[in-house]
């Protein structure tokens, strides 16, 4: 077979040779350039990448990555769509062609986010259909674009290549996304991932009405089947409906209760209600739950020292010192650093020793 890795780019000089080198083993490197004022071009070719400069007005991703798209070779039999700030990992070629059987139509790899390139340590990630065959794919969805089959798809896996990013937080990209999505939701109003979406964005811009309608429409469609989404979209709702706050927390814990980032939604409002039981309660289930669903889904600050620290002042207000000096210590683990952890702790064991001498309070 042959392959070809693809993108599109805009001023993507700081990526541009780490995209490049980390390709190599493709028959073809083809970037559609959409207007660089920096010297990405210039980067890209000099590494020995295919560059053409295409433009598309009015701005749409999905017509970028067509026209990227149209200028692959047609001796080319699969194609790998991969953005400037993401890089394969050493290996790649040859699991694909392993993995890559004869009715094939595309290829899930794994898709891992670092804080720099080469940290060890996996952020987030999750499978992503990066790899397609070379006809009958093209991109929907002027952003957050997917890919679309003419025929019957016929999909695989292949999980040990691994496509990494690092994101690029100084480049404001997202202030173009808003628009974008709303014409999206009007050329589809039951695309079920455009309306999570475009409601989550509502909910970020703090236009908490538009954002109550998407995401209680999003409930509604048939195609939202995702139980984990779901349960992120009733979070959502809890944000920007608080008058039913309670009512979505509860839905979004019985809808994914393997989730520990409902728990601590449901455990910061019970403490905002000194509801010390139910806290307690909430914490205990929300540390009991140790295991990342692996989705983009999953928030980082969730499985930091909050929980914890919920927990041991609830226990200390219901007198379980005990539980309170070991949650107290977790959360101080988890934040070595934070003054305030340091100070509860002290203070939990200094009230568990006093209760233990029988000592008044």
């Amino acid at each position: 077979m042959k392959v070809a890795v693809y993108t599109i780019a805009l001023n993507e000089a700081a990526h541009a040779e780490r995209w490049a080198h980390s390709a190599l083993d493709a028959d073809y490197r083809i970037v559609a350039d959409t207007g660089s004022s920096d010297d990405t071009v210039e980067r890209l070719q000099r590494a020995g990448v295919i560059v053409h400069t295409i433009s598309v007005r009015p701005w749409r991703f999905d017509v970028a990555r067509n026209a990227a798209m149209a200028l692959i070779p047609s001796d080319v039999g699969v194609c790998c769509s991969m953005d400037m700030d993401r890089y394969l990992e050493p290996g790649w070629r040859e699991r694909l062609e392993a993995a890559w059987l004869a009715d094939t139509t595309a290829l899930f790899c794994r898709t891992v986010y670092r804080a720099h390139p080469g940290d060890p340590a996996i952020l987030r990630g999750w499978p992503t259909k990066n790899f397609h065959h070379r006809w009958g794919y093209r991109f929907k969805r002027p952003v957050h674009e997917a890919l679309s089959y003419s025929g019957a798809e016929v999909t695989t896996e292949c999980l040990d290549i691994v496509m990494s990013e690092v994101q690029d937080h100084s480049k404001d990209t997202r202030q173009q996304y808003l628009p974008l999505m709303e014409l999206a939701h009007r050329e589809d109003p039951d695309d079920s991932q455009i309306c999570f979406w475009l409601g989550r964005d509502y909910m970020w811009a703090n236009r908490s009405d538009e954002a109550t309608a998407l995401l209680s429409r999003y409930l509604e469609l048939p195609t939202s089947t995702w139980g984990e989404e779901r349960a992120e979209a009733m979070r959502y709702l809890a944000r920007t409906d608080p008058a039913r706050k309670i009512n979505w927390l509860e839905r979004a814990r019985l809808e994914a209760p393997h989730r520990r980032e409902i728990w601590l939604d449901l455990a910061e409002h019970l403490h905002s209600q000194a509801d010390w039981h139910n806290l307690f309660w909430a914490c205990a289930n929300g540390i009991g739950k140790t295991s990342r669903t692996g989705s983009y889904l999953d928030d980082e600050h969730s499985w930091g020292f909050r929980l914890h620290d919920l927990g041991a002042i609830a226990a200390w207000h219901l007198n379980a010192m005990d539980q309170a000096v070991a949650w107290g210590r977790a959360a101080l683990e988890l934040d070595p650093h934070n003054q305030r952890l340091i100070n509860n702790l002290e203070f939990f064991v200094k009230r568990r020793s006093e209760m233990m001498a029988g000592s008044p309070s």
